[in-house]
């Protein structure tokens, strides 16, 4: 019996995690992917999908009957599942060989991108306002000698309160506008799939869905 079976096994494996793993570079996509890599993308595909719909579920939730510690936990969280969201589709963007569905995943990673970091400045933005009415003597920013009157105190919790309700609108506008598109390039994705690769997708979705929720 031939060994060259096994050896080609290991070395399409090993181009196959070289592809996937964690902080692997942003590779040109390859034409001719090799199987055993596009296997892989309807799983992908759904834990990408799943992240960035708990995404946008988080953002839809009366987030304003929540105390500000809470919804800094929560714009944490949002911006985390957006990293993995961007994560994931620098991985599908190996994997692809249509320019047409190369070109529809960047826009993809783009806006994932910019929405975790806006994420993130909501979170540090009440990380400020905290850190700015604490009434303890020292703080990281009183030892810098920034402090503020008490009329300047007032003014930066009303500008910091209205950004952030402002920025939340306008993410929930954005996620309404971008969802057409959104769908209808999944639509298009899923009419590609044969009946197993769609019931893996199916399978991952909702596998991550219950983990991102927080169900699981």
């Amino acid at each position: 019996m031939s060994m060259s079976l096994p050896n080609e096994i290991i070395s399409r494996v090993k181009r196959t995690w070289d592809f996937l793993r964690p902080g692997a570079p942003l590779h040109k996509p390859l034409r001719n992917a090799d199987p055993l890599i596009k296997m892989n993308l309807p799983p992908l595909m759904g834990r990408r999908d799943a992240a960035y719909d708990c995404a946008v579920k988080l953002f839809s939730d009366d987030l304003f009957a929540r105390e500000e510690a809470e919804r800094s936990r929560l714009y944490t969280i949002g911006n985390g599942l957006m990293q993995q969201a961007a994560e994931d589709t620098r991985a599908i963007l190996r994997m692809l060989s249509s320019p047409d569905t190369e070109s529809r995943e960047r826009g993809i990673l783009h806006f994932v991108l910019l929405i975790g970091n806006i994420s993130q400045t909501l979170g540090d933005s009440l990380e400020l306002q905290d850190e700015l009415l604490q009434d303890e003597a020292v703080s990281p920013l009183k030892e810098l000698g920034v402090t503020q009157t008490e009329a300047e105190l007032v003014r930066s919790e009303k500008f910091l309160g209205d950004y952030e309700v402002s920025v939340i609108n306008q993410l929930r506008i954005y996620f309404e506008r971008a969802s057409l598109k959104i769908n209808r390039y999944r639509g298009y994705t899923h009419k590609s799939f044969s009946p197993a690769n769609a019931s893996r997708y199916r399978k991952a979705y909702e596998a991550y869905t219950r983990i991102y929720s927080g169900e699981a």
